[in-house]
């Protein structure tokens, strides 16, 4: 199966918490949602970011789930147009990236 990229916009980690983390955990929970952006789908990577790296640190597939109820509701709420503006927009400490490369997503940069 060929998944859409996983992008981020969040780079902080703190290393003690995904070592803790990598040397601890069976199971590493990643939540994502796939989006269409500007015309390409994405997998926006919602929540465990400390959990993906950790499970990347330990050499195993992180548990992949989908979006919180809360975050399934906003998206079949919202239009297309006003969903790609909201992840567009919301950045936590980054501009969009690919989870791979650490490569700015530039078709995701911020728009007013």
């Amino acid at each position: 199966m060929n998944l859409p990229p996983l992008i981020s916009s969040q780079r902080y980690l703190n290393p003690e918490t995904v070592q803790r983390k990598a040397a601890t955990f069976k199971q590493f929970i990643v939540s994502t949602a796939t989006v269409e952006l500007v015309g390409v789908r994405y997998r926006v990577l919602l929540d465990g970011h400390h959990n993906f790296a950790a499970a990347k640190l330990a050499g195993v597939e992180p548990t992949w789930r989908g979006p919180s109820p809360k975050m399934q509701r906003f998206i079949k709420r919202s239009t297309k147009d006003d969903l790609a503006r909201f992840f567009i927009n919301n950045l936590t400490d980054s501009d969009w990236y690919f989870m791979d490369t650490g490569q700015v997503v530039s078709e995701l940069l911020a728009r007013a």
